[in-house]
């Protein structure tokens, strides 16, 4: 017997703990080397493939979150292997294995696990890349197929990397059992577990961290986002840690309290067990729950945003083809006979169409960031045009009388309040000031949001025409509109009405931006859906290793209360019990924690997102059932086949 043979020994002895961290490691493995075959793709690298740029930017982020996410669970597993096998070291160390031998075996057997690993996860990897490529092609729609190729950079960073991540925290994880004595390593399982202490101070941060961040999610809006995700985050973290490591070890202490409640069925073991582990186990919910509802969050928006994106498109866009004419006597950037020759040429049917006259006005609004009065251009029109196609859009009308006045902002995900109900505004046009009184400020788009008429100042149609009555056409601007049926067909019309403008600045078409985004968002969703089923699978992985770190433990115990009379279908009831816990305290968490970010991904997007939203949890949960299920399976075998 040697130390090599030993090492191999203890692999397939331990096969079972190692059965889900080796094929995490194999899944990441393999994503890796698949995102990098397409990185360094020589199409991709010489920009033969349109969009390739694009990808590989995200796909290179990707590469980054992998290599982050693998470092903190391999770090976790290796610490998880080593802990239950301390007073297998001990023996050996007082057998006359010394401390360098001893770091020399677990590095051995860290070391066939990684190779092994690694081995699998390229061959994989190198096995499906071809597939990527083709639906990488498919989403981009292009001409020619991606050409499938070996990439040798692939190869590299994926082997070399991943070897040098391994041995650097495996030589992390030899430095602490390599100075641990003999006696610390033989009377590791001996230290009694004493009863969690629990502080109502930190209690109370944990639920004032929750309510901050929860509080700061539900109103944030767009204008504040990029100052409300970090301390989100900052809080999500403090307050789910401690609502873990304190108030769930309270709620669980006051239970326990509960005398009559430990007295039916198998609850005095269950309970019993939970409240001596539970503090073990706040680490691990920690971690989880946070990949829970990152998962949650990344999969839940990316899929959102992709399911709703025709209806952004459709409200920040409002008709299929749109342009404005700086001189309403003429028509300069595009004659209306020629878009609707064009449309009914290739077979597109006009539902309605907008044509609406105003005049260029200037007014002072406050700035965004700093609140200062800046001089702001605005189109106004009159109260009819603009409830005719409020109408036509589906839009509550304006009511206005004398000299009231409505302001239109165009984007509906901003809720930045320019002007307030009741506040005197000074409208200036050519040599002429009127003053107005706001009734307020509505954040919706009706023609396009194109130079003169991107804002609109709305005002009562006798009004309107006092101001206008003298105003030639020629200073006026004209705004044009069709909507089109089944617009997001026309790709190659917009095109054409494109190349037959005279100014691609004045003209603004709907279907080659919802394309473009819906290319993007659906390639996103693509390389997140590997990432997240990635994140998914290790965190299913931490808890199975979580289980099976124990096993030698509960099979002590079950086989005492074995002993004591307890039936085998008592056991299994106080294994699914424990089991349960595990794998649904922290998803509970998280959904909750991920509810809360698709509220505020609403309030966003100004959509309701509570169907998409739900399918994804609901798809999440029935993923966590079926890996629960798995486990509890292989566990229940393991330790009732150990029961003689």
């Amino acid at each position: 017997m040697n130390i090599r043979l030993l090492a191999k020994r203890n692999i397939q002895g331990n096969a079972q703990r190692y059965l889900a961290y080796f094929f995490s490691i194999v899944l990441s493995v393999s994503i890796f080397f698949i995102y990098a075959s397409f990185i360094f793709h020589p199409d991709v690298v010489h920009a033969n493939i349109p969009g390739g740029q694009l990808i590989s930017r995200g796909l290179i982020a990707a590469e980054i979150v992998i290599i982050i996410f693998s470092v903190f669970f391999i770090a976790y597993s290796n610490a998880a292997f080593i802990q239950p096998r301390k007073k297998e070291f001990g023996l050996l160390t007082l057998l006359g294995m010394s401390k360098s031998q001893l770091r020399k075996l677990i590095y051995l057997e860290q070391t066939m696990v990684s190779l092994i690993s690694i081995l699998i996860g390229v061959g994989l990897g190198f096995l499906f890349s071809k597939l990527f490529l083709m639906a990488v092609s498919w989403l981009l729609a292009v001409e020619q197929p991606i050409s499938f190729v070996i990439v040798p950079e692939a190869f590299v960073y994926t082997i070399v990397g991943f070897i040098l991540l391994f041995q650097l925290l495996s030589l992390l994880s030899l430095f602490h059992i390599g100075n641990t004595e003999v006696i610390d390593l033989l009377k590791d399982k001996q230290k009694p577990k004493k009863t969690p202490f629990v502080s109502k101070w930190l209690v109370a941060l944990s639920a004032v961290c929750l309510s901050i961040s929860y509080l700061l999610a539900g109103t944030m809006s767009l204008n504040n986002s990029y100052i409300r995700v970090l301390p989100i985050v900052f809080f999500v973290l403090i307050g789910t840690y401690f609502l873990f490591s304190q108030s769930i070890v309270a709620l669980c202490s006051r239970l326990y309290r509960k005398k009559e409640s430990l007295y039916g069925g198998t609850n005095l073991i269950t309970q019993t067990n939970l409240i001596f582990n539970i503090k073990d186990y706040s680490r691990l919910f920690f971690l989880t729950s946070i990949i829970t509802a990152v998962i949650l969050t990344a999969a839940g928006t990316l899929f959102m945003f992709s399911a709703d994106l025709k209806k952004q498109g459709m409200d920040n866009i409002p008709q299929s083809i749109g342009w404005v004419e700086n001189d309403a006597s003429v028509y300069s950037v595009i004659e209306p006979s020629a878009v609707e020759k064009t449309l009914k040429e290739d077979g597109f049917k006009i539902l309605y169409e907008v044509n609406m006259t105003g005049v260029p006005i200037t007014h002072m609004l406050p700035h965004m960031r700093t609140g200062e009065s800046n001089e702001n251009r605005s189109l106004l029109i009159s109260e009819s045009d603009y409830n005719n196609a409020a109408a036509l859009r589906k839009i509550e009308p304006a009511k206005l009388s004398g000299k009231e006045a409505l302001y239109i902002f165009p984007y509906g995900g901003m809720d930045y309040q320019f002007v307030h109900k009741g506040e005197q505004k000074k409208l200036h046009f050519g040599n002429r000031t009127i003053k107005v009184t706001m009734i307020g400020q509505r954040n919706q788009s009706i023609v396009a949001p194109i130079k003169a008429a991107t804002t609109l100042m709305v005002v009562d149609d006798q009004l309107y025409h006092e101001i206008t009555a003298d105003v030639p056409l020629k200073e006026m601007a004209r705004v044009r509109g069709y909507e089109v049926k089944d617009w997001e067909e026309s790709m190659e019309t917009s095109s054409e009405i494109e190349q037959i403008s005279n100014n691609h600045n004045q003209l603004q078409t709907r279907a080659p931006i919802y394309q473009e985004m819906k290319q993007g968002s659906i390639l996103i969703l693509f390389i997140g859906l590997f990432v997240s089923l990635l994140f998914f699978i290790v965190q299913g992985s931490m808890m199975y290793l979580r289980v099976f770190t124990n096993l030698e433990d509960k099979k002590i115990q079950i086989h005492a209360l074995h002993r004591l009379g307890l039936t085998k279908k008592e056991i299994r009831q106080i294994l699914s019990a424990e089991i349960r816990i595990l794998f649904f305290a922290p998803f509970l968490i998280g959904v909750i924690h991920a509810i809360v970010a698709y509220v505020a991904l609403s309030n966003l997007l100004g959509s309701n997102l509570f169907v998409y939203s739900a399918m994804v949890i609901v798809t999440y949960f029935l993923f966590q059932l079926l890996y629960y299920q798995v486990t509890k399976k292989m566990y229940e075998r393991a330790v009732i086949n150990s029961i003689k």
